[in-house]
């Protein structure tokens, strides 16, 4: 159908009226509109969702490599072939270019309506008055929550003048009336590696980026980078931009909606940036310029939550909690920008709880968790929220309670159970800390980072072999988990099976070969089995990853000792008292001078309370001269071992 044919016929339709009780003379039809590349994964559950309630479905294809074609002639729905253009628009307006029907329905391949009010598309469409209908689309993972819903045009009269506009963020231009309906459509977006959508920015801004340079008085592309910006928390690009962005549209005094939008994306960067004064000055601004704007009250709410304003937090929440209610009992209200907090009630509620808990209003807080319990999607998450909070804040007894509560709404919660863990281990309850861990296993046996960690405990308990079965068992899952066969042969060595911590040590050095730990391990066995060519390697590699520095002086002086090189002990000694910041314009005279030196940096060492080091200088004192134990001081004499 030519452009004037399409006009022609929508001249006749639009001068049709019907009168109240009658019938129109003919059934008014629906395209489907659709732009796709590789989009097998989500396509069928779209089609299936609107295959029975359009007329047509027009599918522009841009490269795909997939099944997406098959998958769409199945639903026998007309596919054309066009090259990517890096140009949303131009593809979107092909499509429409295509339609045959008297209006158009536009879905995207991650979307589905919802099946229970598709069937009032027809109906939808009946309305003479209007040339464009809003619907309300909501953010979701699949079969999750809903996370955000805005309002979007996606259906229109199949007439020239409606078109898109827009290399990136395609816009519909229109004129005439338009409407809003409830017929809700779920967008269930991709989720992309960090490698993806660090491409998918790159890209993006790169476009912007031309759009800002061609048209500089144009707020759009600044408002939309600084979103992308946000997108990929780079905060200060962010800022910068959204700072730009909001000049021209106050400058302009345009755009009422995005402006708004702006003001709120400058806040949560600054948010993020834990500039508080600045977040909540943006905050205002919006709610000033759209006194319900559902996610200003939020984030306000936290910004004074997070101050300890009592009375601020619970009337921005109370501001939150109204304009959300509005919101649910109408998705129709939503605006063409996102309201991101729609499944934000429990944390609103949370907050609350807490400021109330933390006054000593026992009743009030036990109100607001009950309401936070009804609204979130687990029982346990309030819980959990209120736990942290006051770990954070040192209130470990307080915590514990808090987090005791919400296992018994879930038991076997991995998430509850970590942090009761933490919580324990700060307060030295190592034993509960380990029955928080065992009681993981019971319920996820497979769990290796609980297994891992009840190992560091029970060594840290002083149960070596308790935690060898620990650490085999994570082994046994995962063979080269580092830490975890580091902390074995650590436990052999507790328990004096030197042969086996060493065997472990020197796989360890095949996986990584440059690791401090495992080579001031691996010398110190060496050395206390007198192989000093070896204990040597492992020091001087100490010294080459510039890690463990007093330690491996330390012990390369021992090591020289052992081998006759008192030259090289005394660049040693050199190097310990460069470290320590001690003087070293000091002539050697003797071997008793040089233990004077190790008398002096094991002193050093017990002031920074580093008794082990500072017993293993004195013994180097002790072997260039025996009666260096006196000179020792007396709290120290009694660990050094003479040789």
């Amino acid at each position: 159908m030519t452009t004037k044919e399409k006009n022609l016929k929508y001249l006749a339709r639009s001068a049709e009226r019907i009168a109240p009780g009658q019938t129109s003379i003919h059934n008014t039809t629906i395209s489907l509109c659709m732009i796709v590349k590789d989009e097998e994964e989500f396509l069928p559950t779209c089609l299936e969702s609107v295959k029975n309630y359009v007329d047509e479905i027009i599918i522009v294809d841009t490269g795909s490599t997939d099944n997406t074609v098959k998958i769409a002639k199945k639903y026998n729905a007309r596919i054309y072939h066009h090259p990517w253009e890096n140009n949303f628009s131009k593809a979107r307006n092909y499509s429409l270019s295509y339609a045959t029907s008297d209006w158009i329905l536009i879905l995207d391949a991650d979307e589905e309506l919802e099946r229970a009010e598709a069937c009032k598309l027809k109906e939808v469409i009946s309305d003479n008055e209007v040339n464009v209908i809003k619907l309300p689309v909501f953010y979701k993972p699949k079969g999750g929550a809903n996370l955000s819903v805005s309002s979007s045009e996606r259906i229109f009269r199949n007439y020239n003048n409606i078109h898109y506009e827009g290399i990136v963020h395609n816009a519909l231009i229109y004129s005439g009336s338009s409407k809003n309906v409830n017929v809700s459509i779920y967008h269930y977006g991709y989720h992309h590696s960090n490698e993806q959508m660090e491409k998918k920015f790159k890209r993006t801004s790169d476009l912007l980026k031309k759009q800002i340079k061609d048209d500089p008085e144009n707020p759009l592309p600044h408002h939309y980078l600084a979103i992308s910006c946000l997108d990929r928390n780079r905060n200060d690009e962010c800022i910068e931009e959204a700072l730009e962005a909001i000049r021209l549209f106050e400058l302009q005094d345009s755009n009422e909606q995005m402006r708004l939008l702006c003001y709120f994306t400058t806040c949560v960067a600054f948010y993020r940036k834990q500039d508080l004064d600045n977040a909540e000055e943006y905050a205002l601004k919006a709610i000033s310029f759209y006194s319900d704007y559902l996610d200003a009250h939020c984030i306000l709410s936290s910004i004074y939550f997070l101050r300890k304003e009592y009375d601020k937090c619970e009337k921005a929440t109370e501001n939150y909690l109204r304009s959300l209610k509005a919101i649910q009992s109408d998705p129709s209200r939503a605006m063409s920008i996102p309201f991101n907090t729609i499944n934000h009630a429990w944390l609103a509620y949370t907050r609350m709880a807490i400021n109330h808990y933390e006054q000593g209003n026992q009743n009030c807080g036990q109100q607001a968790l009950n309401n936070a319990i009804n609204c979130a999607d687990n029982a346990w998450e309030p819980y959990l929220a209120i736990g942290k909070h006051f770990v954070e804040h040192d209130n470990l007894k307080i915590a514990e309670r808090f987090l005791c509560d919400g296992l018994k709404h879930d038991p076997g919660n991995k998430e509850i159970q970590y942090l009761l863990a933490r919580t324990y281990e700060r307060s030295c309850e190592t034993e509960k800390a380990i029955e928080c861990f065992k009681q993981i296993l019971d319920y996820h046996p497979e769990e290796v980072r609980a297994q891992y960690n009840l190992g560091l405990l029970l060594l840290k308990c002083n149960k070596p072999s308790e935690a060898i079965k620990s650490f085999k068992s994570v082994i046994n899952k995962e063979s080269e988990h580092f830490d975890a066969l580091l902390n074995l042969a650590i436990a052999y060595e507790e328990i004096g099976n030197i042969a086996q911590s060493k065997d472990i040590y020197n796989t360890l050095t095949t996986i990584n070969q440059n690791n401090p730990e495992v080579s001031l391990r691996l010398g110190s066995l060496y050395l206390h089995e007198n192989d000093n060519i070896r204990a040597k390697e492992c020091f001087l590699k100490l010294l080459s990853c510039e890690t463990y520095l007093t330690e491996a002086h330390l012990g390369l002086s021992k090591v020289y000792l052992f081998m006759n090189d008192p030259e090289s002990c005394i660049r040693s000694c050199d190097e310990l008292l460069k470290y320590l910041k001690l003087p070293r314009n000091i002539t050697i005279n003797s071997l008793s001078d040089l233990s004077d030196l190790y008398i002096r940096i094991g002193t050093t060492l017990i002031k920074q309370q580093k008794e082990t080091l500072s017993g293993f200088a004195f013994e180097i004192a002790v072997l260039l001269e025996p009666d260096a134990l006196n000179a020792i001081p007396p709290q120290t004499a009694d660990s050094v071992v003479t040789c």
